[in-house]
């Protein structure tokens, strides 16, 4: 069985995106996880956090997170479990310019992983510049 990668959400700073299957790796591409008018920036690299995950495991399975051959994630079924690493003050940024690779070994799981873009994109719902009747200093103008 294959595993498919499926973007369920993607705004201007967020991403969660779902990896279900079994014996098998799905690549998220980092540089392609860009919302409506939303681009990369000229020369910048983007850069995604892991936030936080919600797993479904089965027995016998296991799913393991990497970025560029380094591990950041490895779950054993059997396991449903959501954790939030920005609940406790921090966020997963080992490799953080680079793609994440999931394999799901054994049995079947799903892995929904929350990513915050955290540099390497530019926006476009806010102009750069300014009216007669903006006020520069205040948030919004």
């Amino acid at each position: 069985m294959a595993v498919t990668v499926t973007t369920l959400k993607n705004s201007h700073k967020e991403a969660v995106v779902k990896v279900s299957g079994t014996a098998a790796t799905g690549t998220i591409d980092i540089s392609t996880l860009l919302a409506d008018n939303q681009q990369l920036e000229s020369g910048g690299t983007p850069t995604v956090a892991i936030t936080g995950f919600h797993v479904n495991a089965l027995s016998g399975s296991t799913v393991t997170v990497t970025r560029n051959s380094v591990d950041v994630l490895n779950i054993p079924g059997p396991n449903i479990d959501t954790v939030q690493f920005n609940m406790h003050g921090f966020v997963d940024n080992i490799e953080d310019d680079q793609d994440i690779a999931v394999t799901i070994a054994g049995a079947a799981a799903d892995i929904y992983l929350f990513l915050r873009k955290t540099g390497g994109y530019a926006t476009t719902h806010e102009p750069a510049y300014f009216g007669a009747y903006d006020d520069i200093t205040a948030v919004g103008s």
